[in-house]
């Protein structure tokens, strides 16, 4: 699978954990600025501090689609294992969050990587000679 592609998923995922987010913890989020913004999470607030980090996990999500957005390259399996495997912590912690839905991406994407091996071994070396 290509980054470009890879991304245009991940996207979805991030956008509907942004939404998730707002909807679950829209009235811890309102409380935030009542609490002067400045500090007004942790441990007198817990539920605004998990919405907060909640709702900033999305932030990495959007940099990586950023980064892959226009990339033609195949994404790399070092990268979908990481991905994999988080995943699967992240489901053992939570059965019941988003977790699943990059298990399933990261699942399909090396699948894919290993139907096509013979044009990610030729980008390899592609890569390979541009940089000697």
């Amino acid at each position: 699978m290509t980054q470009k592609i890879f991304a245009r998923f991940l996207l979805f995922i991030a956008l509907g954990h942004l939404f998730v987010g707002l909807m679950l913890f829209f009235p811890y989020l309102m409380e935030l600025p009542k609490l002067g913004w400045i500090n007004s999470t942790g441990l007198h607030n817990l539920e605004g501090s998990v919405s907060v980090w909640f709702l900033l996990f999305t932030w990495p999500l959007i940099m990586i689609v950023i980064q892959f957005w226009n990339q033609e390259m195949i994404i790399k399996n070092s990268f979908l294992i990481c991905g994999f495997i988080g995943s699967l912590i992240g489901i053992s912690l939570m059965p019941a969050s988003g977790f699943w839905l990059l298990l399933v991406l990261c699942g399909i994407a090396l699948g894919m990587n290993y139907k096509n091996k013979d044009s990610v071994s030729k980008q390899a070396n592609d890569l390979q000679q541009y940089h000697t």
